[in-house]
C-alpha cells in the first residue's frame, strides 16, 4: 500500500446516510489517507450520488485531496481494493418489520432485534448468503483487501466472511466506547486515563476489571456511587444512529447483581436475557424503549436530510468520531501497530467460550492483520449468560451456510429470548419468519 498514491477504499452500502458521511468525514480528517480513492458501492445509485456530493463538500471544507466514485458495479469496485467497509442491511427496513412484528404475536417484544432473539436470527439468515458471495468475490478480485464489517448481527456475519474466505477481516462496533464514555463522565477523566479489560460477544460484553489512572476502578466506582443508582449519576447518551440511551436501569441492575459493568445501552443488553422483553411489566420497570420500524424510517429521513445539508453547505462536517475504522486504515497504511476493540473468532482470547464463535475483546492491528488479545476466562457466574449466544450464533451460521432449515429452527429453540415458548411454538414462529422473508433466503 503506497501512501504516495493513497488507498482504494470501498464503502459497501455507499448510499448509507447513517454511516457513510460520518466515516468519510473521519477519513478526510486523517492526513495519512490523503489522495485515497473512495468507491461508494450501492445498488441504489441515487443514494450513493447524494453521499458523494456530501463527501466532496466535506473534502473541500477541509481542503484535502480525495477522489469519490459512486457505482453499482461490484466488479469494478472490488478490483484492487485495499479496504472494504461494509454497512448494509439486506432487505432493508421492510424485512426488519417482519423481524419485529412476527415475534410480537408470540409475546417477544424486541427493542432492537438486530443481534439476537428471533429478529437477530432472521437477519442472520438473510444476510449470510449476501456476505458469502461478497467475500468470495472480494477474495477473487483483491485477495489482499482488508474487510471492516459494521453490519449486524456482527458476530454471525463476521463469522460468515471467515467461513467463506481467508481475507483479513474484523467486526467493528462502537458499543465499548459507550462504556468508556460513561466512565469518563463519572470520573471526569479522558479515555487515555482508563485501562479496561472486557470480553463477551458483540452488544453483550462484560468489563472484567478496569483502572482509572492506575487505581482499582470498581473500588472507585463503588465509592463514587455510594449506594446510588448508576442511572442517577449518568446523563443520557445518543448513539450514532441518533437513538438515545437515557435509561441505565438495567446496566445498574446487572452491576449490582453480578458485580460487573456491561454495555450502557440497555436497549441492546436486554435482548440477551429472557426476562426483560417477554413481560411488559418488566419493560416498564426498566424503562426499555422499543425502536419501531417507523422510528427507523424517521431516523433514516433525519440522516438523509443531514447528508443533503452537508452537501449544500448548510451543515459543517463534525469533528472526527470515535469510530475505529479510520484508525485501522491508518495503522495499515503507516505500519504503526494499534490496539482497539475487535470482533473475531475465538481462538482462546476468552478461554471458556466455544472456540470459533466470534467474540469481542481487545485486538492488535498491524500489517499482518488482526490478532485478538487474551482477556482471560469469563467469571463462572457470567459464563452461562454468554455461552448460549455463542452456540446459537455458530449453529445459525452453519444452518445459513448449508441451507439447513431444520438446523436453523433448532438454533432458534436455543435462543434465551425464546425460552418462554414451547419448542413447537418456536418452530411455528421461525417458519413464519422464514416465510415472510423468503425473497432473501435463496439457501432454503
Amino acid at each position: 500500500m503506497g501512501s504516495m498514491s493513497g488507498s482504494k477504499i470501498v464503502m459497501v452500502g455507499g448510499g448509507s446516510y447513517n454511516w457513510c458521511p460520518r466515516l468519510i468525514s473521519d477519513m478526510v480528517q486523517t492526513p495519512e489517507l490523503e489522495k485515497s480513492e473512495i468507491i461508494l458501492l450501492d445498488p441504489n445509485l441515487k443514494a450513493a450520488q447524494k453521499v458523494q456530493a456530501a463527501a466532496e463538500k466535506i473534502t473541500a471544507t477541509f481542503k484535502r485531496k480525495f477522489k469519490f466514485i459512486a457505482t453499482s458495479d461490484e466488479n469494478a469496485a472490488f478490483k484492487g481494493a485495499d479496504f472494504v467497509v461494509i454497512t448494509i442491511s439486506t432487505g432493508g427496513l421492510e424485512m426488519m418489520r417482519h423481524d419485529l412484528v412476527i415475534p410480537d404475536k408470540y409475546g417477544i417484544y424486541q427493542t432492537v432485534g438486530d443481534s439476537v432473539g428471533p429478529g437477530g436470527w432472521s437477519r442472520t439468515l438473510r444476510n449470510v448468503p449476501v456476505f458469502v458471495k461478497m467475500a468470495q468475490k472480494i477474495e477473487n478480485l483483491s485477495p489482499r483487501a482488508i474487510i471492516l464489517n459494521y453490519t449486524n448481527p456482527m458476530a454471525a456475519l463476521t463469522g460468515a466472511i471467515v467461513a467463506a474466505s481467508s481475507l483479513r477481516n474484523v467486526g467493528l462496533c462502537h458499543g465499548v466506547f459507550g462504556t468508556y464514555r460513561m466512565l469518563e463522565s463519572i470520573f471526569g477523566v479522558r479515555e487515555k486515563d482508563i485501562a479496561m479489560n472486557f470480553c463477551g460477544v458483540n452488544h453483550f460484553f462484560w468489563v472484567l476489571d478496569f483502572k482509572i489512572k492506575g487505581q482499582d476502578g470498581y473500588a472507585m466506582l463503588n465509592r463514587k456511587l455510594g449506594g446510588k443508582s448508576l442511572d442517577n449519576v449518568l446523563q443520557s447518551d445518543t448513539d450514532n444512529a441518533g437513538f438515545s440511551h437515557s435509561n441505565h436501569l438495567l446496566c445498574d441492575e446487572l452491576l449490582r447483581e453480578y458485580g460487573h459493568l456491561t454495555y450502557v445501552a440497555d436497549r441492546h443488553t436486554c435482548e440477551f436475557f429472557n426476562a426483560y422483553l417477554t413481560d411488559k411489566k418488566q419493560m416498564k420497570r426498566f424503562k426499555l424503549v422499543r425502536t419501531s420500524v417507523e422510528d427507523r424510517y424517521a431516523g433514516l429521513e433525519r440522516a438523509r436530510q443531514a447528508t443533503f445539508d452537508l452537501a449544500n453547505g448548510k451543515n459543517a462536517p463534525g469533528a472526527r468520531s470515535r469510530e475505529t475504522a479510520v484508525d485501522i486504515m491508518k495503522s495499515f497504511v503507516t505500519n504503526q501497530p494499534f490496539v482497539d476493540v475487535v470482533n473475531m473468532p475465538n481462538v482462546g482470547q476468552i478461554d471458556n467460550l466455544p472456540r470459533g464463535a466470534v467474540v469481542e475483546t481487545l485486538g492488535l492491528v498491524n500489517a499482518r492483520g488482526f490478532s485478538p488479545i487474551t482477556a482471560g476466562p469469563l467469571p463462572e457466574r457470567l459464563l452461562p449468560l454468554v455461552e448460549p449466544h455463542c452456540r446459537v450464533q455458530q449453529m445459525t451460521l452453519e444452518a445459513a451456510l448449508k441451507g439447513d432449515k431444520e438446523l436453523a429452527l433448532q438454533s432458534l429453540m436455543l435462543d434465551p429470548l425464546c425460552a418462554n415458548l414451547p419448542p413447537s411454538d418456536i418452530r411455528k414462529m421461525g417458519l413464519e419468519l422464514i416465510n415472510a422473508t423468503k425473497t432473501w433466503l435463496p439457501q432454503f
